[in-house]
């Protein structure tokens, strides 16, 4: 299963207001060992070539990468990570950093309020997570991404470099 192509359109339209006319960072979050936790790094590592200077793979380390996002002076930083927001696998979310919920046991949780934060107030900018709905059995050490992420992270990744090479042209 894939977003629908429901989540997709409704996505593409909101990323499309975004970021228009705007200045834009990516941030790649996640952990690598962990299946569909990795959804933000490897959706980063796939498009940092073809976008360069503008895409930090940050892992599960978003704070160490803010001064280096501000420097650039954007106007939007949009952070991909999988998040868990009680929709289903694959489903893609956008929302405003200030308004994801704490989320207990996640380790990078708490560096990516900071780090919002201070975007926010050093560049001006605003902070938006990208994420996808993990499949809970596949955020474990070891697993495996599962098969709704995986083709989020494709369609996602199509979207993003059709919208974002589109706008430097």
């Amino acid at each position: 299963m894939s977003p629908s192509d429901a989540n997709l359109k409704d996505i593409r339209a909101r990323l499309g207001e975004l970021v228009t006319g705007r200045k834009i960072v990516l941030m790649g979050v996640g952990n690598e060992l962990r299946g569909d936790d990795a959804f933000g790094v490897w959706l980063g590592e796939r498009i940092e070539h073809r976008i360069p200077q503008r895409v930090f793979v940050t892992h599960d380390l978003p704070e160490d990468y803010a001064v280096k996002a501000a420097d650039l002076r954007p106007d939007i930083v949009i952070v991909l990570d999988a998040t868990n927001f009680g929709g289903e696998p694959g489903e893609l979310h956008l929302v405003a950093a200030r308004d994801v919920p704490p989320t207990p046991g996640v380790t990078h949780r708490p560096s990516l309020e900071m780090m919002a934060r201070f975007i926010e107030l050093d560049a001006g900018a605003e902070t938006w997570v990208l994420g996808v709905q993990p499949q809970m059995d596949s955020v474990g050490v070891g697993s495996e991404m599962s098969a709704p992420v995986a083709a989020a992270l494709d369609a996602l990744e199509a979207m993003l470099l059709e919208m974002l090479l589109a706008a430097e042209a």
